[in-house]
């Protein structure tokens, strides 16, 4: 089962109110939500009394409609440390199987087994 595409219309009050919640690049580069969350970390912008994952609105706004059957993937290989990171440079589309392996591969990591992904030899 394919994701549908995600596509939005933000209105200029709605991309001042966004950037208004992002923080100044940390050490790793993220640029943090700096606002509500959902359980799992991930940042939360509401649009018209409907939430949104943060980073995916990020995506949205520099890049347009998500394709369908993409994620945006926080690629640990670019420094980022955060689910809360917004940082068009450390977000990337993927489809849901690469996703989970780059996840997969990030928690081994951390783990102290490391798993080489092709984004190692960039």
């Amino acid at each position: 089962m394919s994701t549908p595409t995600l596509q939005l219309t933000l209105t200029d009050e709605d991309l001042e109110r966004f950037l208004s919640k992002v923080d100044p690049p940390n050490s790793d580069g993220c640029t943090l939500w700096n606002a509500s969350t959902y359980g799992g970390g991930y940042g939360q912008f509401k649009i018209n009394r409907r939430s949104f994952v943060a980073h995916r609105v990020a995506w949205i706004i520099q890049h347009g409609a998500i394709p369908e059957g993409l994620e945006i993937d926080h690629v640990w290989a670019r420094g980022c440390r955060s689910k809360a990171c917004v940082n068009i440079a450390h977000l990337e589309a993927v489809t849901g199987a690469e996703n989970a392996r780059r996840r997969e591969a990030a928690l081994r990591w951390r783990l102290g087994i490391w798993v080489r992904t092709e984004l190692d030899e960039d």
